[in-house]
């Protein structure tokens, strides 16, 4: 009875995670969004609401040891607070500070993104381009901000979104 711990910290945090690490396994195949974002993250604090009263309950139904209800509730929080770890991991690649009148700024519009696991595929397809100073994704304007020291083809900045199973064309 005591993997029961485990299966509510598992199904909650991954619900709670709203498709995060469910995403990032299907961009290693590259595979675009799976959309469970969208669908999801409206019901996100009832998750959190459910998981919590899951773990109380089987505390004090099934009596697991101290540290091992605390590894179970340490793995949750690391799940339910993935979206966020990764969000911080990929703001450190956007460098705003790069002041440089050799560098080349382009704006991208990015279709089909719709959680962090997707802009971080972004991030990391466009982070492989030869002479990329930094990349900033933003999510809720499906926009990305490439700074560059020398001009990149077209060709190679849209094969690289499509690579992350996305979507891309340059703004003027």
């Amino acid at each position: 009875m005591r993997y029961i711990n485990w299966i509510n910290g598992l199904i909650g945090g991954l619900l709670i995670s709203s498709c995060c690490l469910i995403q990032l396994f299907l961009n290693l195949f590259g595979i675009g969004c799976a959309g469970l974002n969208t669908l999801l993250v409206p019901y996100r604090s009832l998750f959190i609401s459910l998981t919590i009263i899951s773990l109380t309950y089987s505390f004090f139904r099934y009596r697991p040891s101290k540290w091992h209800f605390t590894i179970v509730i340490i793995f949750t929080l690391i799940l339910s607070f993935s979206p966020e770890l990764l969000r911080i991991y990929n703001n450190q690649f956007s460098r705003n500070n790069i002041i440089d009148d050799q560098v080349i700024i382009t704006h991208w519009k990015i279709i089909g993104m719709h959680c962090e696991a997707c802009r971080s595929a972004v991030i990391q397809s466009l982070r492989k381009l030869d002479g990329v100073l930094s990349v900033d994704v933003d999510l809720e304007t499906s926009q990305a901000k490439l700074i560059t020291n020398n001009n990149i083809n077209t060709d190679i900045v849209i094969q690289a979104v499509q690579s992350a199973g996305f979507q891309a064309y340059k703004l003027v």
